[in-house]
């Protein structure tokens, strides 16, 4: 009997019970893997690179285990996919590495097709590296293969690919090539889109290629193709390539009918997105048309649906098409409001496409740049420099340091990502205003497109959808109500303080005869058409003028800036073209007067002019005279006398703190400046007392600050942002950020000061909105708070050669009775121009300063150039 049952179950049944045990267990074996595999992809979501980092580590462990199973298909997924997490973070060798072993697996197994796919994937990490020739060497094995497995349509999709790769190299013609191959392809295999889409590439590469009665061709049967189709969605791309063309022909009426289409279809489809982009084409095909009133309205009208869609991308480009119409209506405050918001979603679009392909940032970026320059070209024009100076390095690929650190040289972590471009105080408000406006118009457009994409709708949904219409559009009319009050509230305005400040300028000369040491004082005005100096001596006053529009004397300030901030250039043909401008007019007049000290109160985008840095064709201003500022902040204490010896409070840091960097230079600058006893020994020229990195809190400086020593001296970080006080801020040494906005509303907090010396960047740069209301840079709310003078620099700094120039500046002030601040730091500026401060040769290339740069200057000293010595100037009492 046992047997009869055992035979009754027979051999499969039994068979089957063990391959089901087995195959349990496999699963078992199987699920680490794949459990891994998906916490890795799980990890690919938040699409930053510390993310990106661990999806690494987490798909290697995925690949060990799926190795031990001996699975060629989860090694092989997964080989290719650490080959494309690697070319997402940069790490083009890596990702090589991986595609290589994916490889020989599949040509070990004759996987014809996935090895073709590969192949291609391999060409574009080539591609990225620049090797042109590799790339293509891999395309091509791709199409030998995806040709030899018979799979036409593979083959076509990839020859579209080597098309596109022509086309971002400029080879039209050899694009053209792969695109007309594939076209036969998609038709023989009946994928209309295919053969519809590359059509359309091929019209325009015809229209890159100028051949525009071909490239119209094209367009037209790429828009037959998908009309026959039933193709909707896609239409909307080739209507607009047909408009563009219209346009070009300056056929404005024919371009505003194949974007009427466009608009119906894709309202009828709900693509919304699609709408949006139409709805921006449509304004800038009427901007042209010189139709400025419909051109703003279909603008608006594409803003809001860019937001309700949430297309970022999109909302850029419409913002930068106001900027440009609005500079055309000659409204620059309402062009550089829209500029700065294109920039800054521009900005979170690079931020998402970064770690995860590289090609897309690049192709991305490259038509939008223009945005960039204009937005920086209309900012320079109005004096705004630092702002102007953050757009253009937003281009670059990664953080300029000099914004956080005084020396580009030093190592530290990764720049962290560029920040926004900054908006003044009044755009931030209106940027706030905007998106609560906007938003109320996406919500409701959002919901509204909710249950019309319903096939039916209940009643209760349909009295909803009657609601949202008559809600929607009074928020729309609310939302046309805010920008027609925007274009009111940033009219461009002339501002009279500066008028009224030259006006009061006469009480000055007495108190010139007083102060003695030849000074003298130079009120300049930039205005529309002219430049004017007004010198005023003890005795005259004499007004000169220099014909130069201001936008174009504020373009020479800012090639001079960039000039001085590079050390292996030559800044004097920009210095002596300044020099003509600023210093020519009254030239003669100085030397009459025998002028040793000049007092200058600078206008607009001067002040950020290292008047000491001028070239008169022979030799540096700081040669010829003392150079210091003056503001009204200051002007009532220029009389004052200094202590005849100092003592010195020295706060500093010199480890990496977040995302700043180490200053290593900083101990010794500080112990070469103040001796921590008043009988004690050491380096250290003044007596006082040191707080460095974790003893620099802000408790600390207010501590340090009521005891009222003469002298404060500040080595540390300052984090300019144009336009915002909030975020402007010095760095204390545990961290705390103590920002423009603090120090403002402070009690006195420098009352007792003599002289506070900002031993870092940009701290004596602020910045004026359009409307005229200055947000001010440290130096001058350091004199608000009871500083009588502060030293202060235009620009980031260099760390070795500041603390030589400061060492050589305090010696020299406290060992001569009666030496003036001014003249200590003016030869301690020679001193470095004439190689006088110790400095080695070596130090040269490290810097920057090759051989034959230094040949070109004329000089064999490292710090002869003004980027080292220029940036640090003397504001307020001079004494």
């Amino acid at each position: 009997g046992v047997r009869t049952r055992r035979e009754a179950a027979g051999p499969g049944r039994y068979e089957f019970r063990v391959t089901a045990r087995r195959a349990t267990e496999r699963d078992e074996r199987r699920f680490p893997a794949e459990r891994a595999f998906a916490e890795a992809t799980r990890l690919l979501v938040d699409a930053d690179a510390p993310a990106l980092e661990r999806s690494l580590a987490k798909y290697e462990e995925a690949l060990r285990l799926f190795r031990s199973l001996s699975d060629f298909r989860g090694e092989v997924t997964t080989l290719s996919t650490l080959a494309a997490v690697g070319h997402a973070l940069g790490d083009e060798r890596l990702a090589l590495y991986y595609y290589g072993e994916a490889l020989a697996l599949l040509r070990a197994s004759s996987e014809t097709r996935e090895e073709a796919r590969l192949l291609a994937r391999v060409a574009l990490v080539h591609d990225s590296l620049g090797d042109r020739e590799r790339a293509l060497a891999h395309f091509r094995q791709s199409l030998a293969l995806f040709r030899a497995a018979g799979d036409s349509l593979a083959t076509a999709y990839t020859l579209n690919q080597v098309g596109h790769f022509h086309r971002a190299a400029g080879e039209d013609r050899k694009a053209l090539g792969h695109y007309e191959e594939a076209l036969p392809l998609f038709r023989r295999a009946g994928d209309r889109r295919g053969e519809a889409v590359t059509l359309n590439h091929i019209g325009l590469t015809y229209d890159s290629l100028r051949e525009r009665a071909r490239a119209r061709t094209s367009f037209r049967d790429s828009l037959a193709v998908f009309e026959t189709a039933n193709d909707c969605r896609e239409i909307g791309p080739v209507l607009s390539n047909l408009a563009a063309d219209a346009l070009d022909s300056g056929d404005h009426r024919k371009a505003l009918d194949y974007l009427g289409r466009a608009l119906a279809l894709q309202r009828g489809t709900g693509d919304r997105e699609g709408e949006a982009t139409t709805l921006n084409n449509l304004g800038f095909v009427y901007h042209k048309a010189g139709d400025r009133a419909r051109a703003f309205e279909h603008f608006h009208l594409a803003l809001a649906a860019h937001r309700e869609a949430r297309n970022r991308r999109g909302e850029g480009d419409t913002l930068s098409n106001l900027m440009f119409a609005w500079q055309s209506q000659g409204r620059t405050a309402l062009a550089v409001f829209h500029g700065k918001r294109a920039v800054n979603a521009y900005q979170e679009v690079r931020a998402a496409l970064a770690p995860l392909d590289v090609e897309a940032q690049k192709s991305f970026l490259l038509p939008r740049e223009v945005v960039y320059h204009r937005l920086a070209e209309l900012l320079v024009a109005q004096g705004r420099l630092p702002e102007a100076q953050q757009v253009v390095r937003m281009l670059k690929e990664e953080e300029y340091f000099g914004l956080v650190r005084r020396d580009a040289a030093s190592s530290g972590p990764a720049a962290p990502d560029p920040p926004p471009a900054a908006l003044t105080p009044a755009e931030a408000e209106l940027e706030k205003r905007y998106a609560a406006v906007a938003d109320e118009v996406a919500v409701r457009g959002r919901r509204r497109a909710e249950l019309l994409s319903k096939t039916s709708r209940t009643p209760e949904e349909e009295k909803l959808l009657a609601s949202l219409d008559a809600e929607l559009a009074a928020a729309g009319l609310a939302f046309q109500s805010f920008l027609d009050r925007l274009a009111a509230e940033l009219g461009d305005t002339k501002q009279a303080a500066r008028v009224d400040q030259v006006r009061e300028s006469q009480a000055l000369m007495e108190d010139l005869r007083e102060l003695g040491a030849g000074a003298v004082a130079l009120y300049t005005l930039v205005g529309e058409e002219k430049y004017r100096v007004i010198l005023i001596t003890p005795d005259v006053q004499v007004a000169r003028e220099y014909e130069i529009k201001a936008a174009e004397l504020n373009k020479k300030v800012a090639a001079f800036r960039e000039a001085l901030q590079r050390p292996s250039s030559d800044p004097r043909p920009l210095a002596r073209e300044l020099y003509r401008v600023l210093v020519g007019p009254v030239a003669r007049d100085l030397e009459q007067a025998r002028a040793e000290t000049l007092m200058w109160s600078l206008d607009g985008a001067l002040r950020y002019v290292p008047v000491a840095a001028l070239y008169d064709g022979e030799r540096y201003m700081v040669e010829r005279y003392r150079n210091v500022v003056f503001t009204p902040a200051s002007a009532a204490r220029l009389k004052d006398e200094p202590s005849p010896r100092w003592r010195g409070l020295g706060f500093g840091v010199s480890k990496a703190v977040g995302e700043f960097a180490a200053l290593p230079a900083v101990p010794d600058e500080l112990r070469g400046i103040i001796r921590e006893a008043e009988g004690g020994t050491g380096p250290g020229v003044l007596p006082g007392r040191i707080a460095l990195d974790e003893d620099f809190t802000l408790e600390a400086l207010r501590a340090g600050l009521r005891q009222r020593f003469p002298l404060v001296h500040v080595a540390s970080h300052f984090a300019f942002r144009p336009g915002n006080e909030a975020d402007s801020f010095l760095l204390l040494g545990d961290g705390t950020r103590l920002s423009l906005s603090q120090i403002k509303v402070s009690q006195n907090l420098f009352g007792g000061v003599e002289l506070l010396t900002l031993s870092a960047c940009d701290t004596a740069t602020g910045g004026g909105g359009a409307d005229g209301k200055e947000v001010e840079g440290f130096a001058v709310l350091a004199q608000r708070q009871g500083a009588k003078a502060v030293v202060a620099s235009l620009w980031p700094v260099a760390d070795a050669s500041t603390r030589l120039l400061m060492q050589s500046f305090y010696g020299l002030r406290n060992a001569g009775a009666g030496m003036l601040k001014a003249e200590a730091l003016r030869r301690s500026q020679l001193a470095l121009l004439r190689g006088e401060a110790g400095a080695g040769a070596a130090d040269a290339s490290r810097r920057g300063l090759s051989d034959d740069s230094l040949r070109q200057l004329g000089t064999k000293t490292p710090y002869a150039h003004p980027y080292f010595w220029a940036p640090f100037i003397l504001v307020g009492n001079w004494r």
